[in-house]
């Protein structure tokens, strides 16, 4: 092909595709990628730190604060529920997202509170989100620059596009339980699986369930364990890519943590039981295993 006809193909192809033809957001990222990308245009930093006058003595440059209570809405019956789609719109226009913004969440609870926001934006539809590997430990570990300032964001008018599919109810589980290609994860504590940490009316965890604490994806200093760790893991579990898998705890917070490592794993039939174990112990008409 002639040199002249090469740029005018070039041209046509960056139309087609877009700015940056675009390779899709990494779901992680870690403090070097993060520092270089600070000036993107199209780029929201969501701090989720625990509390709230941390996040203003010292934060990532540019950062917005959100609390983990305000990605889920709680229950008067006890636990907490995703927003509804007008909650989830007012909820991501608040925080300056628009449909193509990349947003980065980070915590200093090892991303816990990170992934129920992620799992928050995943169920609305909004798919260009990444954690920072580490949280706000590994920033200032790497001394890189934090700040006081308030950022202050002009608010959008977010659309979602739910995706109902990732969400499952206590009665799409209840129907499922014989199904051999379905597989349910219990993130909570091995004494809670068992029924001798009772946080409901009935302790105990829902049959068929195979109990992974969610403190199995982080290595000590907080940080994520690598992909081939945390494959080899769930592999050896039965939890594996071929299989629908469910995840579920108590609130679906420390749920939301391994719903994100499976995405991060690349699983492509990932479901979250939202209102979880709060739910599911609290209702005598549905079974349980000790």
């Amino acid at each position: 092909m002639k040199l002249r006809l090469i740029v005018p193909l070039i041209a046509m192809a960056c139309v087609l595709l877009g700015p940056a033809a675009a390779a899709p957001a990494p779901l992680l990222v870690d403090a070097v990628w993060l520092e270089a990308h600070l000036g993107d245009g199209n780029l929201r930093i969501v701090d989720m730190v625990t509390e709230r006058n941390d996040y203003r003595r010292g934060h990532i440059p540019g950062a917005v604060y959100l609390n983990v209570d305000d990605a889920r809405v709680k229950v008067p019956a006890g636990g907490y529920r995703l927003p509804t789609a007008e909650e989830g719109a007012r909820l991501v226009s608040d925080l300056g997202i628009g449909p193509d913004t990349h947003v980065v969440i980070y915590d200093d609870s090892g991303g816990l509170h990170a992934a129920r926001f992620f799992f928050t934006l995943d169920t609305l539809g909004h798919h260009a989100v990444s954690l920072l590997d580490g949280g706000i430990q590994a920033w200032r570990g790497a001394k890189l620059l934090v700040t006081s300032e308030v950022r202050r964001v002009a608010r959008t008018d977010y659309r979602p596009a739910r995706e109902p599919e990732r969400v499952a109810s206590a009665e799409w589980v209840r129907d499922r339980l014989s199904d051999p290609t379905l597989v349910l994860v219990d993130t909570r504590s091995p004494a809670e699986y068992a029924g001798m940490d009772v946080r409901a009316r009935r302790g105990g965890h829902i049959p068929g369930a195979i109990n992974i604490e969610w403190e199995q994806n982080l290595r000590p200093d907080g940080a994520f364990r690598s992909a081939d760790e945390l494959r080899a893991m769930y592999a050896a579990q039965a939890v594996t890519p071929d299989k629908t898998v469910v995840t579920y705890c108590q609130t679906h917070h420390r749920a939301a943590h391994t719903y994100f490592v499976l995405r991060l794993l690349g699983y492509p039939r990932l479901v979250g039981y939202d209102r979880s174990w709060s739910e599911w112990g609290n209702r005598d008409d549905l079974p349980i295993a000790r």
